[in-house]
């Protein structure tokens, strides 16, 4: 349908949020430096002060006081590492520190102008308290999902989003070292091997992402992304292929698009999930049990998305359930009445099923909402023809024959063409989009009077766009943003 891929990507955004407060420690059964004494209990007190510091202090000299008095003695070792670990997290978090950064720095005296990556040092000491001390494993993750954990990843997101594949690799390892129980950079990890063709290690870490969500209801939107890309991929592979190979790779992407499928609760995805799946069971030869699909959706249709249900129709046409067809664009039409896609489908199933008098109200209802695009008028000059056919009436085979030429000649002698190519609802925005093609001899300057419709039909903001002038034969571009919401579909007066 139109404007579904374009509207993919913004379904895709990973929201990653910081770890709790480091003022938080965790659960009371968590507490490495408990009834410590001498340079720990010391060093305890510099922390307690650093972490007071927060944003608007310098907590330089205080760390520098940690660091130096959890080096200065060996007995307990965990924490001492407890004490490191916080205090690398916490010089990390101070503006325009390196990762790696001379011992000097940290306060250290012995073999000053060695140096040490915070990024591993932070990971070692929490390491050596993590298997001390299982029950300080939330404690712990708290502090390695601290702001350098998260500037690394939201560095990764945005380079990955820009193109820039080295940066964002380079950010989504460093991430990993702080924490690798997180799905989020192997998220990552795995769009950028894929950007690079190289789909086995986009798998493998694909599936380290899954695991690592596990069942996680946090991680709930990366594993459905996870999924998503994984099926994606396999379709991908299987379009690359030709004869008996391309048979059996496409039969191999059918399960994770049906395991997408049945857990997704993205009104975009899955209707592209419809789409691909779709295509696979095609490809692979298994047409037949193509309606296993959209059976769910047939049981339950209240349970979908509007764009799922119309896209599940399409694929049930193209496969030849039209009964099916009806069905899901009837349903599409009980969530949206003002759904173009579903109007239009919906009658173009009608005529095909040879149900004409059931289109013509359709139509009727399509050209109101849709009224400059010559495409609609085709319609009832597909329905007389199908009812030219089915009489041997010669009355009124000359009623549909004048009726078929009618619309037919509307249709290509229409001067101009509107097409909608994109219709984005948000809760507090609307953006209608789309061309318009001058098939006059002359220029012209056109006016596109748009009204937003809410469910029950009632207007709830009014947009005007000037397009050109354009040339004969040639097509200007309109964009109209409303910051209303809410709503469900559009009409426009006739564009002349």
């Amino acid at each position: 349908m139109r404007v579904l891929m374009n509207q993919i990507a913004a379904a895709f955004a990973i929201g990653v949020a910081a770890a709790s407060p480091l003022a938080a420690q965790g659960a009371v059964s968590c507490d490495p430096t408990a009834n410590t004494r001498g340079d720990i209990a010391k060093a305890q007190f510099s922390m307690t002060r650093a972490i007071s510091a927060g944003d608007k202090g310098n907590p330089t000299r205080d760390l520098q006081d940690v660091l130096r008095l959890a080096d200065n003695g060996t007995d307990n070792p965990t924490a001492r590492n407890y004490l490191r670990g916080e205090a690398y997290i916490l010089f990390l978090m101070r503006p325009n520190t390196p990762s790696v950064v001379p011992r000097s720095a940290l306060g250290l005296t012995t073999n000053p102008t060695g140096t040490i990556d915070l990024y591993v040092a932070a990971d070692s000491a929490f390491s050596i308290v993590e298997k001390a001390s299982p029950e300080c494993a939330t404690t712990i993750t708290q502090w390695r999902q601290q702001k350098p954990w998260l500037n690394a990843l939201n560095g990764a997101i945005s380079a990955l989003n820009a193109g820039q594949l080295d940066s964002a690799e380079t950010l989504a390892k460093r991430s990993l070292v702080l924490d690798r129980h997180a799905p989020y950079a192997y998220s990552v990890l795995g769009s950028i091997a894929q950007s690079r063709k190289n789909l086995p290690a986009a798998s493998d870490y694909w599936k380290q992402a899954l695991a690592a969500a596990g069942t996680d209801t946090v991680y709930a939107d990366v594993r459905m992304k996870t999924m998503y890309e994984i099926a994606s991929a396999g379709s991908d592979a299987a379009e690359t292929q030709t004869g008996a190979a391309k048979r059996a790779a496409a039969k191999a992407a059918i399960k994770p698009w049906q395991d997408y499928i049945a857990v997704a609760n993205n009104d975009l995805l899955l209707a592209d999930a419809i789409d691909q799946a779709g295509r696979m069971y095609v490809a692979a030869g298994d047409s037949a049990t193509v309606p296993t699909l959209y059976a769910p959706m047939l049981a339950n249709p209240a349970k979908y998305g509007e764009i799922s249900l119309v896209h599940a129709g399409v694929v049930a046409t193209r496969n030849g359930h039209q009964a099916d067809a009806i069905k899901l664009f009837d349903a599409a039409l009980t969530q949206n009445p003002y759904s173009r896609d579903a109007i239009n489908n919906l009658a173009a199933t009608y005529i095909q099923n040879s149900e004409f008098p059931k289109a013509f109200p359709l139509i009727d209802r399509l050209i109101a909402l849709d009224p400059s695009n010559p495409d609609n008028p085709l319609l009832y000059a597909f329905a007389y023809q199908g009812l030219y056919k089915g009489t041997k009436d010669k009355k009124l085979q000359k009623i549909y024959t004048d009726s078929l030429v009618f619309f037919n000649a509307k249709s290509e002698d229409a001067p101009v063409k509107v097409v909608v190519t994109e219709f984005t609802r948000r809760p507090d925005q609307t953006l209608v989009g789309g061309t318009i093609e001058n098939r006059g001899t002359t220029s012209k300057t056109y006016t596109m009077n748009v009204e937003l419709l809410d469910k029950a039909g009632t207007v709830i903001s009014t947009e005007t766009a000037t397009v050109g002038p354009v040339a004969p034969k040639k097509s200007g571009t309109f964009k109209i943003m409303s910051a209303k919401g809410g709503a469900y579909g559009y009409r426009y007066k006739p564009v002349t």
